[in-house]
């Protein structure tokens, strides 16, 4: 039986800027993505039905999922029906800000594109990807890179040297949708995008996060956490809508810090990945190398 196995890592926003509403509803952005070494694990193979087996963390029902969306999508540009067992290892949060599940997503297509379709030009997986969520099409690239649109502009850049991160879990998840409602809610004026991200210029690790206002706003216990993040590491910002939130430059300590204090969050290190790192742990072994999407 032919199986394959990839890794799905999840993603950390550096910056985090939130432009105006465009008329196909979404917000226009621009952001600092960066992949990080936290990961679920998908394994596809043939089966008759279309079947999906996880384990770990919770992951949404059926109707929210973005692994059998995918499935089901590629198959139907493929004009064939969702025949697969898809074995999904969950260790990323979901509502945690990290796209896990879009990396997921990503990750499926590209596995059963090798099961199902070998010779389906990869390229054009894209516009499947943009179609499943916003976020999809940057973990078709991984690595440092510019994403702007509402998810489909994605710049590669250069690797910088791998990062050492604390992620830092608050005990609840933030429903993006619901926080980009917020964020709606409490402009009072125009909004606009900067021409470049203060991370371009700066030499801070983090730039501005749009969204932090409006989860605040929401989850008010954010802010205690927030604070004391602050207090453990050189730089500390949460990604994308939450509730995760990165340290940058940990201080001595500060896992025993964060742990004392809030006994109830979850706290896991992590390190950034390049890009050609990247594409090593989404590949799967003896599979096809894929090709980066500019």
């Amino acid at each position: 039986m032919t199986l394959l196995t990839a890794e799905a890592p999840s993603k950390i926003n550096r910056e985090l800027r939130v432009g105006p509403r465009r008329p196909d509803g979404y917000h226009a952005l621009l952001s600092r993505f960066s992949s990080i070494d936290l990961a679920d694990t998908i394994t596809v193979g043939p089966a008759e039905v279309l079947e999906l087996v996880a384990s770990g963390r919770p992951i949404p029902g059926s109707g929210e999922n973005l692994v059998l969306a995918a499935a089901r999508s590629l198959a139907g540009e493929l004009a064939i029906e969702p025949r697969a067992r898809i074995v999904l290892e969950k260790r990323v949060p979901i509502g945690a800000g990290l796209g896990g599940g879009s990396s997921d997503a990503a990750s499926t297509l590209r596995l059963l594109r090798l099961l199902w379709a070998p010779d389906f030009p990869e390229e054009r997986l894209a516009p499947l990807a943009l179609a499943l969520g916003s976020d999809v099409p940057y973990f078709l690239v991984g690595g440092e890179a510019e994403v702007s649109g509402r998810g489909e502009h994605i710049r590669s850049l250069p690797d910088e040297p791998d990062a050492d991160l604390l992620l830092f879990f608050p005990p609840f998840p933030i429903s993006t949708r619901d926080a980009f409602a917020e964020l709606a809610r409490g402009r009072t004026g125009p909004a606009t995008l900067p021409v470049r991200l203060e991370v371009d210029t700066s030499a801070r690790f983090f730039g501005p996060n749009e969204m932090a206002s409006p989860v605040l706003r929401m989850e008010v216990a954010m802010k205690a956490y927030l604070e004391s993040a602050a207090e453990a590491a050189r730089e500390s910002a949460m990604t994308g809508s939450g509730s995760t939130i990165v340290l940058f430059g940990a201080k001595p300590g500060a896992e025993h810090l964060l742990a004392q204090r809030h006994p109830e969050a979850e706290i896991l290190r992590a390190r950034t990945l390049g890009r050609r790192e990247f594409r090593r742990r989404t590949s799967p072994p003896g599979g096809s190398q894929w090709t980066s999407h500019r």
